[in-house]
């Protein structure tokens, strides 16, 4: 594994690396989310979040199914962008993405690039920034 130590300026947890839980996972395992309920709406962590998914639980968002349409996409995105949040909170998960700061090899910060995504109302660009998160999302979970 590959782990990147951040400084002073880190969003969380002390470094990033190829880690990810899915949210399967995290839906299954509320015990071991850090700096979230699972009651708190989705708004409080991604303030642009479309109305469709907006006021949903981020227990809500983890379990969203996708489907056709602008709709359709927020369900995708949320899945993955609330499955991202947890992973980037999490101090035992080396996730390649934090929330507020640039992550490894670049990636921008998390909640501005998932609230520019869903104020695009693009079913494009929320479907290829879900497939994004996904794939870090699935990087392996290090938490039993």
């Amino acid at each position: 594994m590959s782990v990147t130590i951040l400084g002073t300026n880190a969003a969380h947890a002390t470094g990033y690396g190829d880690q990810g839980c899915t949210p399967g996972y995290w839906k299954n395992h509320t015990s071991s989310w850090q700096e979230a309920t699972p009651s708190q709406l989705v708004k409080s962590k991604y303030a642009s979040a479309t109305d469709h998914v907006a006021n949903w639980t981020l227990l809500e968002g983890l379990r969203a199914r996708g489907g056709s349409g602008v709709d359709g996409a927020s369900e995708i995105l949320v899945r993955a962008a609330v499955s991202a949040w947890l992973n980037s909170a999490n101090d035992d998960v080396l996730y390649p993405w934090r929330r507020w700061d640039v992550g490894l090899d670049g990636r921008p910060p998390l909640v501005a690039t998932v609230n520019a995504a869903f104020a695009s109302g693009d079913r494009a660009t929320m479907i290829a920034l879900a497939a994004q998160l996904d794939a870090d999302n699935n990087l392996g979970c290090p938490i039993s």
